[in-house]
């Protein structure tokens, strides 16, 4: 247990864990974990709900989409892919690969979407890769703790600029910069000055290392990439629920939006279905812990058929019932690693403001990467999920393919 809790933290060293319910429009229905709200100060606003059946889809070797979601039929684009997915897939660095675009319908106005899944779930012995195929997602992880933050924005609980001392437990101490304490918003922004690790997954080791933390710069000063501080802030947030992230996350985002094979903890079903990771030089990766300190910095696992939902409902946020919170969620808090890009809860935006907006966010695991963008302005996006390393070069490739011809 150990060495595999080693081999886990020098992963998350190594890898940037980086780096349809019908609801009024900016309504977010009161989320529950029977028997009492999550979040029970203010009192929760109700508003009744149908859970979504499960979005499995019967695989076929044509492109699909999830149920309620129109496919996108394009030829040429599918052949160019699976080019791409072929030379990915041929380095041999993972053996599946699967890819979702979505793209906005000129005629109708609507979003279609093209669900592509190459490759096997393991090297041996694996069975062919499906829409319903699981894998780790890594630091896609934050936009989701993002999310979470932003409803208890929403819910009146957090204010974005509130100190982070003001939600630490009794007993620990976050010591300010010249009397500038870190807010809440350094946290999701990556402008705490915590540095990118701590090295333990243990809670006692957290509280020790935040009461020892002394900072050397002005929180919000400089971004520095820290999964650290998903670490912290996915505390407060399960600390604040009275719950853990898995079972907050869960019935906070993922069962609201229909995204049922979204979670830490993976049920008997999920588990069969979940993918074999390949290390950077292919060979047998270990997973990820299903709980602990970086529960929300990059511990929850996905699906095609998810990914796609989940992708298209922050294309369009207000048709879900939780579009305050994805709406603010995307909206740009700090200014980015790079001149001319930002944050926001959660995601990365390149080219903030602009009409090419994009709002975009990676993640890496041991033996997982994972990639999810799209345009500001709804016209497309994607997502790719490998049980390998290196996706964010065919991210790149994938960009410049839909960039082209206005797609």
């Amino acid at each position: 247990m150990k060495k595999t809790l080693q081999k886990c933290l020098l992963g998350l060293f190594l890898l940037s864990l980086s780096a349809c319910a019908t609801h009024p429009p900016f309504i977010e229905s009161t989320l529950i974990l029977s028997p009492s709200p999550i979040f029970t100060d203010p009192p929760a606003i109700s508003i009744a709900s149908t859970p979504l059946p499960s979005p499995t889809i019967t695989e076929t070797p044509e492109p699909t989409a999830t149920p309620g979601i129109s496919p996108l039929a394009d030829d040429s684009l599918k052949n160019r892919i699976d080019r791409l997915a072929a030379t990915f897939i041929g380095q041999n660095h993972s053996s599946g690969l699967s890819v979702a675009v979505v793209k906005r319908n000129p005629q109708t106005g609507q979003l279609d979407a093209m669900l592509l899944n190459y490759g096997n779930t393991s090297k041996e012995h694996g069975q062919p890769v499906t829409s319903d195929t699981v894998y780790e997602i890594g630091s896609i992880t934050k936009v989701f703790t993002g999310i979470l933050l932003a409803q208890t924005v929403y819910y009146g609980l957090i204010n974005l600029n509130d100190p982070v001392q003001k939600y630490l437990p009794d007993g620990v101490h976050l010591a300010a910069y010249k009397n500038q304490p870190i807010q809440m918003v350094d946290l999701a922004t990556h402008r705490s000055g915590f540095p990118r690790e701590l090295g333990s997954d243990n809670p006692a080791d957290l509280y020790h290392w935040l009461n020892n933390f002394q900072p050397d710069r002005a929180p919000g000063a400089e971004y520095v990439y820290s999964n650290l501080g998903y670490m912290v802030l996915g505390d407060i947030l399960s600390r604040l629920s009275k719950t853990d992230f898995g079972a907050l996350e869960f019935a906070s985002i993922s069962q609201p939006l229909g995204l049922l094979d979204t979670r830490e903890v993976l049920t008997s079903g999920e588990q069969n279905r979940l993918a074999q990771g390949y290390y950077y030089d292919g060979s047998v990766a270990s997973y990820f812990p299903d709980s602990g300190n970086m529960s929300g910095a990059g511990y929850l696992r996905s699906t095609l058929n998810d990914m796609t939902r989940f992708l298209i409902d922050n294309m369009r946020p207000d048709s879900t019932p939780l579009a305050s919170s994805l709406q603010l969620a995307q909206t740009m808090q700090a200014e980015g690693r790079n001149p001319g890009t930002g944050t926001g809860l959660g995601w990365e935006i390149d080219q903030p403001g602009a009409p090419s907006e994009v709002i975009w966010k990676d993640g890496g695991t041991l033996g997982f990467t994972s990639y999810i963008s799209f345009m500001k302005n709804g016209s497309y996006g994607f997502v790719l999920l490998s049980n390998g390393q290196f996706i964010d070069n065919l991210a790149s490739k994938m960009s410049a393919l839909l960039d082209e011809n206005g797609n």
